[in-house]
């Protein structure tokens, strides 16, 4: 069994708009609505859970019945930060779950353009793998600043990488990871595989794919929009 847990706590301040931007409208849906039908049409993928703030939910809710996003089986409540709310997911899931074996995918509601075949590439990762991650080489000169105005440091691009979400993961061990740390260390971390890298799991990286933007400005919701128009066609 694969699950997916779909983020969507976010508030989109550098987005500059009232509605969060997970929850805007482009190529004729909501952006939270692309990206759960990325995993509707995943024939690996069994169900979603979606992470949202409570006052979402009735809506997220209106959403699947609209849209018919079968696969979405319930709305968790979003904790204070990423990695609070990765717990509060896997918490939703787990009755769902059960004992089962299988793996969870953690994606960004504001990644719509997350193709099929990245995420089969991110399933056949866990069988060779209890963590995987996509990610594009960087391909610009790199360099360190501690103050933020001179130049101290000059890093080696040829073995860096950005990393892209969704990530994959081995369920059951990433749940009991996430149930047994404390929020506090939970909080002091930030990316969905800081913490299973941290307890020495081996992280598989996978090609990623620069057409999966993340959608973090205005500009990118535009760009987004005409990607899913020539993708899918109006909606």
């Amino acid at each position: 069994m694969n699950i997916a847990l779909v983020l969507s706590g976010g508030i989109g301040k550098r987005l500059g708009s009232q509605a969060p931007k997970q929850y805007r409208t482009i190529a004729g849906k909501p952006v939270i609505v692309h990206t759960l039908e990325q995993f509707q049409r995943c024939d690996g993928v069994d169900f979603t859970v979606a992470v949202a703030a409570p006052e979402w939910k009735s809506r997220i809710l209106e959403w699947k019945e609209a849209y018919r996003l079968t696969k979405l089986r319930a709305v968790a409540p979003a904790g204070p930060d990423r990695q609070q709310s990765i717990r509060s997911g896997l918490l939703a899931a787990q009755p769902l779950v059960g004992e089962a074996p299988g793996g969870v995918i953690i994606q960004d509601a504001v990644r719509p353009l997350t193709s099929q075949e990245l995420l089969r590439r991110l399933l056949r990762g866990l069988e060779e793998a209890p963590c995987v991650m996509p990610v594009l080489p960087v391909t610009d000169t790199t360099y360190t600043s501690h103050d933020g105005q001179w130049v101290d440091g000059l890093l080696d691009r040829t073995a860096l990488y950005a990393g892209q979400a969704p990530e994959a993961f081995h369920y059951q061990p990433y749940f009991q990871l996430y149930r047994d740390t404390p929020a506090e260390t939970l909080s002091a971390m930030s990316g969905s595989c800081q913490l299973p890298y941290s307890r020495g799991w081996r992280v598989k990286m996978i090609p990623g794919d620069p057409d999966n933007l993340k959608i973090t400005y205005a500009a990118d919701l535009e760009a987004c929009e005409r990607k899913l128009l020539e993708r899918e066609g109006p909606a």
